[in-house]
């Protein structure tokens, strides 16, 4: 007579583990998903978070550059290279762009941001000053690197935007006529 329960006891107990091990099974996916949402919100989040900052940044760069000081420095730096003289003025530009390819670089300002903002900017005074880096770089290797670098990242976006676009190789002609303009703002 033992036998008999003994089995009746053992198959229950036999279901009651099935049982338990498929509620635990459920509430570990439901846990699985609820942590899945919770790091995909939070992903989000700090996404949302870091395009603010980006932007804010760009913003302020922006204002920066608009600046009446730095308009000024960029109409004496535009002369300068026009007159491929007194070349020394343009550092303080070139040294902005480094901090905008600096920030780029570390992913404080987003690439694409930069590009909308600053692509026009960066590539005149590239090409312009494309002679006098190179010279300058030959006896200080780092100096304005991260603005070489930033005019490249920002050159790939815009051939990636617009594979046609007359600001990939601008000509001699082009470069004097924008910096003309910049003596005029």
């Amino acid at each position: 007579m033992s036998d008999p329960v003994t089995a009746w006891s053992t198959l229950a107990l036999a279901i009651a583990s099935f049982v338990a091990v498929g509620v635990s099974f459920w509430a570990v996916r439901k846990q699985a998903q609820s942590s899945a949402d919770l790091v995909l919100e939070t992903r989000k989040q700090a996404d949302s978070f870091s395009l603010s900052v980006s932007v804010d940044i760009c913003l302020k760069l922006t204002d920066r550059f608009d600046s009446p000081e730095l308009k000024n420095i960029r109409r004496n730096a535009a002369e300068a290279l026009l007159a491929n003289e007194n070349l020394i003025v343009v550092d303080d530009v070139f040294d902005f762009f480094e901090t905008v390819g600096l920030y780029v670089r570390k992913k404080a300002l987003d690439d694409e941001i930069a590009h909308a903002m600053f692509f026009h900017w960066v590539n005149l005074y590239w090409h312009a000053g494309k002679e006098y880096i190179l010279r300058s770089q030959q006896r200080s290797e780092s100096i304005w690197h991260e603005f070489e670098k930033l005019h490249g990242t920002l050159l790939q976006i815009e051939r990636e935007q617009d594979p046609d676009s007359r600001d990939i190789n601008p000509s001699p002609e082009d470069i004097r006529k924008l910096l003309q303009q910049e003596t005029m703002e």
